[in-house]
């Protein structure tokens, strides 16, 4: 009874300091030497920063999600949080073809988003990055 009682008050602390806090860092010593955070919270929305990573597009798009998908459980939230994702590759037949990983992450949610192809990204082997806006409670 006494771990319950601390589970909870736990998780009461959380979200309030949750409700209050505006950024949250996962390598607050990179993130503070490029001076961004990788989450910015405002109001009833999460910014998320790009998510990038290395190898083939296929490893790159299930990489990507799953680190994404840890972003969401942290917070408690699930998939059908996302209204908006912006997705940047530099190859965009490529991506295409790894689209049948994203329709699976994603399932039956089709939240807003627009796909660049650009020339490179912040390292030049990554393929992919993926940002989002999540909406913390649904209306």
């Amino acid at each position: 009874m006494k771990a319950r009682l601390l589970t909870i008050a736990f998780l009461l602390f959380s979200m309030v300091a949750f409700a209050q806090q505006k950024t949250f860092h996962y390598n607050e010593v990179v993130e503070k030497e490029w001076n961004y955070a990788q989450v910015y919270r405002s109001g009833n929305l999460l910014f998320l920063s790009g998510v990038t990573a290395k190898g083939t597009m296929e490893e790159s798009v299930t990489h990507v999600y799953r680190i994404l998908q840890m972003t969401l459980d942290k917070y408690g939230l699930d998939k059908t949080h996302v209204v908006k994702e912006g997705l940047f590759t530099r190859d965009m037949e490529a991506m295409k073809k790894a689209q049948p990983i994203r329709k699976k992450f994603y399932g039956d949610h089709s939240p807003a988003s627009t796909w660049v192809q650009i020339d490179r990204l912040f390292e030049e082997n990554y393929m992919l990055e993926v940002e989002w806006i999540v909406e913390i409670e649904k209306q």
